[in-house]
């Protein structure tokens, strides 16, 4: 879904078990969306408000809690999990614990994202696979809730990497910033009432070359 579902590069699959090598990767939301406010005026002049609201993880695991009814830890996080080499269809999970074990949510339905462009500068070699350089990379990224919906578009620098699977380099897999800006309707307070359209701006960060087999 995001960076890594379009760029990871090797994939191992048993057809009996059907295992596959899958990135996982850490996505951290840091927004800021502004809205309209109510207007105040005196006798000779009106003025327009604008109200500022803050969207991180934190405030997107809480808006989804009511999708999965489900109440997670304050230690919860967002993933990434990108099949390799194949891009489509990434999921997006939230993983926590509950009395010391490990859990994982798919919540892949409340959100989309598209890699519009990707324009590597990098060095490859080949045996064993080591990668060094940078992307220009342009994402579009959506999420909707029954409480909110927004989409963003932003440009990232990118690192190219090398992703590993116990200790073996299995993959290309890009890490860093994107820069983004957007739209969309959020509840950004209960005083105010209601979802309200707001603009957006902020940054999305993409981090972790950890990859795993899995079994589907």
């Amino acid at each position: 879904m995001l960076i890594a579902a379009a760029l990871a590069a090797a994939t191992v699959q048993s057809n009996a078990q059907n295992t596959v090598l899958k990135v996982v990767q850490d996505i951290n939301f840091k927004l800021t969306g502004y809205y309209q406010m109510s207007p105040t005026e005196n006798s000779s002049t009106i003025f327009r408000h604008a109200g500022k609201v803050t969207i991180t993880n934190k405030d997107i695991i809480n808006l989804l809690e009511n999708e999965v009814s489900i109440i997670f830890s304050p230690d919860a996080k967002l993933k990434l999990i990108s099949a390799t080499p194949d891009y489509a269809d990434p999921k997006v999970i939230i993983r926590d614990k509950f009395e010391g074990n490990q859990f994982d949510t798919d919540v892949t339905e409340f959100f989309g994202a598209e890699l519009l462009a990707s324009i590597e500068d990098v060095k490859i070699n080949k045996n064993p696979l080591k990668t060094n350089g940078k992307s220009y990379d342009v994402v579009a990224f959506e999420m909707h809730t029954s409480q909110t919906h927004f989409k963003v578009l932003g440009f990232g620098n990118t690192k190219v990497n090398t992703g590993k699977h116990e200790g073996d380099p299995v993959a290309i897999v890009h890490t860093g910033k994107v820069d983004v800006s957007g739209n969309g309707d959020y509840q950004v307070s209960v005083l105010v009432g209601g979802v309200v359209p707001v603009a957006l701006t902020g940054t999305i960060q993409i981090s972790g070359t950890d990859v795993k087999a899995m079994v589907e």
